[in-house]
C-alpha cells in the first residue's frame, strides 16, 4: 500500500496524479458521509466535488501531512453544513436505509435499536439539527472515535460528547413518540373494528 504521507506531500507539490490516488481512496467514504448527513443524493455528489477541489486548491496550507484524513473532513463538514444551511431537507426514508444497510457502521446502530424499528431511526435522525445530526452520522455510521470527530468538527472533544449526548436524547424523545403514536393507532384500530356493525348474513 503506497504511503499515504508520500501522496499528500506530492499532491501538495501539484502531483495530478497523487490527488487522482487520493481522491479514489476517500472518494467512497466521503461521498457516503455527505449523503447521511445531508440526505440528498444530488447535494451529496456536489458536496463531494467540491470537496476534494478545495481539498486540491488548498492542500498547501496544511502543516501536518498526517492530520490529513482530519482536515479532509473538516472540509466536508463545512461544506456539507453550508448545503444544509441553503435548504434544509429531510431524508429520503427508503434511500436512507438503502445506503444505511451498505454502511459498515449499520451493525452499531442495530446495538442502539432494533432492526425493525430502522425506519423510524432515520426518520427522527432527518429532524436533529444538522450538527447534531452530523455527530450521530459520524460516530455511529462511521465509527469515528469523539476525538476524530473533534478534529474533523473543528471543537474541542467535550463539545463533541455534549452533542452526542443531546442528540441521543433527542432521538429517544422521537422514537418514543412514534411508539406511541403507532400504539395508539392500532388501539383506535381495533376499537373500530370492534364497533363497526355486522353485516347481514
Amino acid at each position: 500500500m503506497e504511503d499515504e504521507l508520500q501522496l499528500v506531500e506530492s499532491m501538495k507539490q501539484g502531483d495530478r496524479d497523487a490527488f487522482d490516488r487520493i481522491y479514489e481512496k476517500y472518494c467512497n467514504q466521503i461521498l457516503r458521509m455527505a449523503y447521511l448527513i445531508v440526505g440528498n443524493r444530488a447535494d451529496s455528489e456536489d458536496i463531494t466535488q467540491e470537496t476534494f477541489i478545495k481539498c486540491f486548491l488548498h492542500c498547501r496550507e496544511l502543516k501536518n501531512n498526517a492530520g490529513f484524513k482530519a482536515w479532509l473532513y473538516q472540509i466536508l463538514t463545512r461544506t456539507a453544513w453550508n448545503y444544509g444551511k441553503k435548504a434544509a431537507r429531510e431524508y429520503p426514508d427508503e434511500e436512507i436505509e438503502q445506503t444505511a444497510e451498505r454502511t459498515d457502521g449499520v451493525s452499531v446502530l442495530d446495538v442502539v435499536v432494533h432492526k425493525e424499528q430502522a425506519d423510524e431511526l432515520y426518520k427522527a435522525i432527518s429532524r436533529l439539527d444538522m450538527k447534531y445530526r452530523t455527530m450521530i452520522v459520524y460516530y455511529y455510521y462511521n465509527q469515528m472515535s469523539t476525538r476524530e470527530i473533534a478534529a474533523a468538527c473543528n471543537c474541542l472533544e467535550g463539545t463533541v460528547k455534549s452533542r452526542l449526548f443531546t442528540a441521543r436524547g433527542q432521538l429517544k424523545k422521537h422514537l418514543m413518540k412514534a411508539e406511541q403514536e403507532v400504539s395508539q393507532y392500532e388501539e383506535s384500530e381495533q376499537y373500530g373494528y370492534a364497533n363497526q356493525p355486522r353485516t347481514a348474513q
